[in-house]
């Protein structure tokens, strides 16, 4: 005999307002409802982290930034949770120092990307990337090494600037401004790789640089619209406290090939330069201990005097490289020797003498050369802009 109960369940269920659901109730509907109910439950997950109150744990997010990208962060304001355009946060109002620095660099707004699956667990979030997006940073010179050393660090994951504007101010308080400041740090394997690129005085620049762990390091920079660039290759033993390499720098007709050691004092050795007036050998010392500073050897092979004083010195007066005074940012000397050439009156031979720069001032000390017919010229110049006149 059928059980009761049955019999009355079965009866409702083939009443006819059921009826109608069973009439939908197929592989279609059903897939779509579980569809629906998994969408729901991962939007429910994704935003529930939205309302949580991040402020009350800074100092939980500052340690993890800290063990994440190695930076010393404060955070002033508010920090948020963001969905779209990927899951990261928002944190206002951040003071940032890297390490060792000591001036802290101020940032309006940064996103720092994570992982979703642990935003509810502070401690255990696991942050990706860290993003600067439409920025205006100062930065301060007397701390562009910590800021070198900070980007030669290995690090667990990664740093970007987008469309940021970075400035600072020189000796003289004047503004040096870098605009459109897009930077990427990657560490993919056994490579190391920032790309930087911007635009300085209108001129845009382009610097890649890349670390093969225990390989060499490779640096490229380049300035189109000047027609400059510089392109070296750093020993695999090299390191912020020694440096060893080459390179080949080139501006407008001009190459310069180096070879160098050393840290903040560099010792150059068999390295040249040639353009299209001369071709020269160089040694000697290249400091930036304080400033920049050079004492050099050029030994010069062949030269076209002739064409390069009409071209540095032209018979207009009003035109030439003196006219437009020199920095004086240029201190330095070049001790010249130069076994023979052709000029305006005939060959000279023996050329010497130490050209000096220093603080806008140009002088040729000690020169001397042997003039056709067997005469001799000794010869001292100073050019100095340090008045209101030239002379």
């Amino acid at each position: 005999m059928e059980n009761p109960v049955i019999k009355i369940l079965y009866s409702l269920f083939n009443k006819k307002s059921v009826s109608n659901y069973k009439r939908y109730l197929n592989k279609k509907t059903i897939t779509a409802g579980i569809f629906t109910i998994f969408l729901l439950t991962v939007i429910s997950y994704f935003a529930k982290p939205t309302f949580k109150n991040y402020n009350t744990d800074k100092h939980v997010i500052e340690k993890n930034i800290n063990n994440s990208f190695n930076l010393n962060v404060k955070i002033k304001g508010n920090i948020s949770y963001k969905i779209f355009p990927s899951p990261r946060l928002e944190i206002k109002k951040v003071n940032l120092n890297f390490k060792n620095s000591k001036k802290q660099i101020f940032l309006e707004t940064v996103y720092i990307s994570t992982s979703p699956f642990y935003i509810n667990n502070l401690k255990n979030i696991k942050l990706k990337k860290f993003f600067i997006l439409d920025q205006t940073i100062k930065i301060y010179p007397n701390e562009f090494k910590n800021y070198f050393k900070y980007f030669t660090i290995l690090k667990k994951n990664d740093i970007f600037l987008k469309n940021c504007k970075i400035f600072f101010s020189d000796d003289q308080n004047n503004k040096v401004l870098f605009e459109n400041v897009n930077l990427k740090e990657k560490f993919n394997n056994n490579n190391h790789q920032i790309v930087f690129d911007s635009v300085f005085s209108k001129k845009k620049i382009k610097l890649k640089f890349t670390d093969k762990i225990q390989g060499e390091k490779n640096l490229k920079l380049e300035i189109p619209d000047l027609d400059a660039s510089l392109s070296a290759i750093f020993e695999p033993s090299s390191t912020l406290e020694r440096v060893t390499g080459k390179s080949q720098i080139k501006l407008f007709d001009s190459i310069v090939t180096l070879n160098f050691k050393g840290k903040e004092k560099f010792k150059i050795d068999e390295s040249f330069f040639r353009n299209k007036f001369f071709n020269s050998k160089i040694d000697g010392e290249v400091s930036f201990v304080d400033n920049f500073f050079f004492d050099l050897n050029l030994n010069i092979n062949q030269i076209n005097l002739r064409k390069f004083l009409l071209y540095y010195f032209p018979e207009d007066k009003n035109y030439g490289f003196l006219n437009s005074g020199i920095s004086k940012k240029i201190n330095g000397k070049f001790r010249i020797f130069m076994k023979n050439t052709s000029s305006f009156i005939g060959r000279i031979n023996d050329v010497k003498m130490s050209l000096i720069f220093e603080n806008g001032d140009m002088r040729i000390e000690n020169g001397s050369a042997i003039l056709p017919q067997g005469s001799k010229i000794n010869f001292n110049i100073l050019y100095s802009d340090n008045y209101k006149e030239p002379f």
